[in-house]
């Protein structure tokens, strides 16, 4: 009978499946000015990654928030749980959610939404916009699909707020 030896590191990285993270998780930029979203990602597949991401809709309008004009159901619901944020969390069905740019290998397809402006996706996941506009404020999510591997944190999110100068 033979011994095998694991090294507890390879366990544990194939333990944790495909991991995605957002270092950022606020952006605030200016109207007309670019950006890049950062996204990150390892996973154990050999295979290449689908690369995908969607916007999000405010639940509510932050600039009635700077304003002094949000609801004050909103208000009362957000004293009574902390945690939750009526800007971002609510149902999908609630908001304007739409796909902005996918990469299978080094093919890039913009959304429908999308299509016309300076929009990529640039390295390995991170989503580079060439000049910001009004509806761009909101949520960005990174989705990253592998074939073979579907264990783990497959996305995360970055907010967007979109200033004029």
């Amino acid at each position: 009978m033979y011994a095998v030896w694991t090294s507890p590191f390879c366990l544990a990285a194939a333990a944790e499946g495909l991991q995605v993270t957002v270092p950022d998780k606020r952006k605030v930029a200016l109207l007309f000015q670019p950006a890049v979203l950062h996204c990150r990602f390892s996973t154990s597949s050999r295979q290449p990654a689908v690369v995908q991401w969607k916007f999000k809709s405010y639940c509510q309008d932050r600039v009635g928030e700077s304003l002094g004009m949000s609801s004050p159901r909103a208000q009362s619901l957000s004293k009574r749980n902390l945690e939750w944020d009526p800007y971002l969390e609510c149902l999908d069905s609630r908001r304007t959610v739409r796909v902005v740019a996918s990469k299978q290998g080094s093919t890039v397809t913009l959304g429908d939404f999308y299509r016309g402006r300076e929009i990529t996706i640039v390295h390995d996941a991170d989503l580079q916009i060439g000049k910001l506009m009004w509806g761009d404020s909101g949520l960005y999510y990174c989705i990253i699909t592998t074939p073979d591997d579907l264990e783990g944190k497959n996305e995360d999110s970055v907010e967007v707020l979109v200033l004029g100068r």
